[in-house]
């Protein structure tokens, strides 16, 4: 039976497997062997992601950025700006409480000062208002007489409110890229890659992407290098790895170029900001080095924190400042804000995992709901997340109010829970986001009848997914396991969402030596034998199922091929991802 056809299941876990290439895909890895003059590994990964050229996944270059003006209405965004530059009107911008909207903001507000815009007024949502506009921020706009607003990850939604500023002859410019509503707001320009008719193809930029590309074509109409506005790459870096948007989706890999660039200008300090340099530093982690799992794991929690247990505008302001001891102030007010985030989210987990429990045959639905008084909104993603990835199914965490009641959604692949809440927004009152993230607001009398039927869409939807097949990319040898092959594969990088490090698979390996490390002994360290050459290899999360592998002759494993710098000489190791039952 070809390769292609065969399934694994994990002897430790319930996860099946299966190579992810075709047999037409392996000829084409073998086209791209020849025609690149990569190792069969790579080709391997490239034929499997590479939907059109090769070369999309490898040319991190920021000249292959595409054009900001096959953005819908950038043009007329543009103009508006340089008009408003020109007039020196009163600018206000309005951006969003999380980190893509905390980047977006302080993109937009450092840009257009480098411009020269000098009356510019930000303010932030915040977990209290909710996302997006508000009654206050609109009635100061006209009070305050304020020429035009530019909305910065929000806005797509606020119909009404827009209306209402632009009848009082304020124009209102949206950056945004949250998935539109069928009424479109009446706004004098929406740059909005989601839109119907926009021919912008790369459909998964972050709005720190978008805001991006409208600073590139308000700079270019200005006059300046194509250069300037290469300084903000930090700030897109950061946006676009917090907001979990794909690096790659479709072989398209227009996040994965800003990433990469964004990492480059961390590494050689030439980021616009100086507070980002400062957090990284009392992180003790090191800017050369940086990569887009420190930024999810642990700087995007430090500044997140402050919309969710503190004040969004003090991670806006270390994003912003040029004052040394400013910075260093806000750098340790938003680590103490993730002291706090992090014994409250123990404790609503605790909660909502005893809450689980208590639901009878809670094991059989394929959507958890679960709602409570008293709880944190601004913690209510992060538990949601965390229930979604232990249980594998799409999690709605909801904090009950006196009337309308807000909530949070995580969701799993094959489920797009922003979809989910369009198909039933008659329940909503407020609805926004991502397939992969979203939340709404509700009226108490409504949150029965949405849990039934999102529960009864959920299980029409993922009835014939009990579990995922995870996927690897390619069998290697014993052979093919050496440094040149990793540097080959490591032109793949940065990895992250939509482009992970690639998995293969290394048959009939002999477990020679093992021992568990970490504080509780939670991992396995071992030594493998395969093809006559032994191997060190590292299982994180296996050491409890050390003794068990002993049980085995050989072994069929899942593994990422990583490098080991840890003796001062670099030898390749073994990422053990799974171990697998022979097909």
């Amino acid at each position: 039976m070809p390769l292609c056809e065969v399934s694994w299941r994990s002897l430790l876990t319930k996860r099946l497997w299966r190579l992810r290439a075709s047999s037409s895909s392996r000829e084409r890895a073998a086209e791209i062997a020849r025609e690149l003059g990569c190792s069969a590994p790579l080709a391997a990964v490239l034929a499997a992601r590479a939907v059109g050229s090769p070369q999309e996944l490898l040319d991190h270059s920021i000249g292959a950025l595409a054009s900001p003006w096959g953005l819908l209405d950038l043009d007329k965004a543009v103009r508006r700006l340089r008009l408003a530059l020109e007039r020196r009107e009163k600018i206000f911008i309005q951006g969003d409480f999380d980190v893509d909207g905390l980047t977006s903001t302080a993109l937009l507000y450092r840009g257009l000062q480098k411009l020269g815009a000098r009356e510019i007024k930000v303010d932030l949502s915040d977990r209290e208002r909710g996302h997006g506009l508000s009654p206050a921020v609109v009635q100061r706009l006209i009070s305050e007489q304020f020429h035009l607003l530019i909305t910065a990850d929000c806005g797509i939604s606020d119909v009404e409110f827009i209306k209402t500023l632009q009848d009082h002859q304020i124009d209102v410019i949206i950056t945004d890229h949250h998935r539109p509503p069928e009424r479109l707001p009446p706004a004098h320009a929406i740059v909005n890659p989601r839109q119907a008719d926009c021919p912008y193809i790369y459909k998964d930029l972050a709005a720190v992407g978008v805001a991006f590309q409208l600073l590139r074509g308000l700079y270019e109409q200005c006059g300046q290098p194509s250069s300037a506005c290469e300084e903000f790459l930090d700030l897109v870096l950061l946006g676009t790895i917090g907001d979990l948007v794909p690096l790659v989706r479709g072989g398209l890999a227009e996040n994965r170029r800003l990433v990469a660039n964004g990492l480059r200008c961390v590494a050689a300090g030439r980021g616009s900001s100086l507070g980002l340099r400062v957090l990284i530093k009392k992180l003790a982690l090191d800017a050369q080095r940086l990569s887009p799992s420190d930024l999810s794991y642990i700087l995007v929690p430090k500044l997140n924190a402050a919309n969710r247990v503190g004040d969004p505008r003090d991670a806006f302001l270390l994003l912003t400042t040029q004052d040394p001891q400013r910075a260093d102030f806000l750098a340790n007010t938003l680590l103490a804000y993730n002291q706090d985030r992090q014994i409250a989210q123990d404790d609503l987990l605790f909660q909502a995992e005893e809450l689980l429990r208590g639901q009878r045959d809670w094991q059989d639905e394929k959507l958890i709901f679960l709602a409570g008084h008293y709880w944190n909104p601004g913690l209510l993603g992060l538990v949601a997340s965390e229930l979604a990835e232990k249980h594998q199914r799409p999690a709605i965490i909801l904090a009950l109010s006196s009337e309308i009641s807000r909530a949070s959604c995580r969701s799993v692949p094959g489920f797009d829970i922003a979809f989910a809440l369009e198909e039933h927004r008659d329940l909503l009152e407020r609805y926004g986001g991502h397939a992969m993230a979203a939340g709404f607001s509700i009226r108490n009398e409504n949150i029965p009848v949405l849990k039934e039927r999102l529960s009864s869409y959920s299980r029409k939807l993922l009835s014939q997914r009990e579990h995922p097949a995870y996927e690897f990319e390619a069998e290697l040898s014993s052979e093919e396991l050496t440094l040149e092959v990793y540097h080959d594969l490591q032109r793949l990088a940065p990895f992250g969402i939509g482009h992970p490090t690639p998995r293969f698979l290394l048959r009939h390996a002999r477990l020679k030596q093992w021992r568990t490390v970490g504080n509780n002994g939670d991992h396995l360290k071992c030594l493998l034998e395969a093809g006559g050459r032994t191997f060190s290899a590292i299982g994180f999360s296996l050491g409890e199922h050390a003794l068990r592998l002993e049980e085995h002759e050989t072994l069929d494993l899942v593994f990422k091929l990583t490098c080991d710098t840890w003796s001062g000489r670099p030898q390749i190791q073994l990422e053990i991802e799974d171990i697998l039952a022979p097909p």
